[in-house]
């Protein structure tokens, strides 16, 4: 499970609104120099990420708490998003060469496969919008570090 910890936004219907501060570990790691994800979080300017989670806890807004998706789910996405499109590409550019096609031939078909391939899962993504196994789910409500009761004054 891939968690994160985020604060409770607004709640509505079985669904909360969560933000999230993206945390990165970078500095730690010694491969941070040659890496993707190093670099995108040198040039992203905000930090902050807003997403719909699935409340089972009847959590309240300002609460702090642990959002999480499952591995599996999320590797399952990923090859629909990333693996459709570069197998429609990879597809698309060997076809010709089954007939002996000129290279021209193979651009053009690599580029329909794809398009082919974008188009093909942006439809699993939108057939997907309503499945709750997608979305992340509110796994617990954060307690206080020092395990004292903050108090909260209401005018």
């Amino acid at each position: 499970m891939i968690e994160e910890t985020g604060t409770v936004l607004s709640t509505e219907d079985g669904f909360a609104d969560v933000e999230t501060t993206r945390t990165s570990s970078c500095t730690s790691c010694r491969a941070r120099h040659g890496c993707g994800h190093h670099a995108i979080a040198q040039v992203s300017s905000s930090n902050r990420m807003r997403m719909k989670a699935v409340d089972t806890l009847a959590v309240n807004v300002g609460q702090r708490v642990v959002v999480g998706i499952p591995e599996d789910t999320l590797l399952q996405a990923s090859m629909w998003m990333y693996m459709m499109p570069l197998l429609g590409l990879v597809g698309g550019a060997i076809l010709p060469s089954l007939w002996g096609g000129e290279s021209l031939v193979a651009v053009v078909f690599s580029i329909m496969g794809f398009t082919g391939g974008l188009l093909l899962a942006r439809k699993k993504s939108n057939n997907e919008v309503d499945n709750l196994d997608y979305y992340p789910k509110i796994l617990r409500i954060e307690t206080p570090e020092s395990g004292q009761i903050p108090l909260v004054f209401t005018p």
